[in-house]
């Protein structure tokens, strides 16, 4: 068998070490790239979604107009609107009795009463008028409602009525003349009906006993 050569062993101990040193070098090269790499990204400043594009503008919870008045958040109330005008209502027997009969498929008598006695509406026989007894304040309550006598017509309550409803708006059912055919049934019923006048928007109220409309 031919002679081999012979390799110190010293040498032969030395290849795993080195490989090994090597390795490792490796690894911190390759850890130290990496970190390099991820550096710009951990330096670069944080973007949050809410922050304004260049060149935008936030929006300022205090806006101003042009001349730098404060903007109001909500605008004021609107003015009052007069009551409608109407003439006198003419009051006929075929008026009162086309008036009647609408009295009472309109569902008047539902809460005054079918005679007008009342109920828990106030009666359409006494002498209080909460808003007034003129035809055009009364022709107004009909087709309005109460509550608009208030919130639209800028009226103040001159009676007080012990009741439990309010006076709905009859405009959706009921025409303009067949309001007035009521009302003429109303006159019928009750003379002092329309000899009244309207109160105006800064009358006070002044209470009052009874009931009424």
């Amino acid at each position: 068998m031919p002679n081999a050569t012979r390799i110190p062993f010293k040498s032969l101990l030395m290849v795993p070490l080195m490989a090994l040193a090597l390795s490792g070098c490796g690894e911190k090269a390759g850890s130290a790239s990496a970190a390099s790499a991820a550096a710009p990204a951990a330096a670069a400043p944080a973007v949050s979604a809410a922050t304004p594009a260049t060149g935008s503008t936030p929006p300022d919870a205090s806006a101003t107009a042009a001349n730098g008045t404060p903007v109001a958040a909500t605008a004021p109330p609107a003015a009052p609107i007069p009551i409608p005008h109407i003439d006198p209502i003419e009051v006929t027997p075929a008026l009162v009795a086309e008036g009647k009969k609408l009295f009472f498929t309109a569902g008047c008598n539902a809460c005054h009463g079918g005679t007008g006695g009342g109920g828990m509406c106030p009666p359409l026989t006494n002498k209080i008028w909460v808003y007034g007894s003129d035809d055009s304040t009364l022709h107004a309550l009909i087709k309005d409602g109460s509550q608009a006598m208030q919130t639209t017509h800028g009226l103040k309550r001159v009676g007080h009525e012990n009741v439990v409803g309010i006076m709905p708006a009859f405009s959706p059912i009921l025409t303009d003349e067949e309001i007035n055919k009521i009302m003429a049934f109303i006159h019928s019923i009750n003379p002092d009906a329309g000899k009244g006048e309207t109160p105006t928007a800064a009358s006070e109220a002044a209470p009052t006993t009874g009931s009424g409309t």
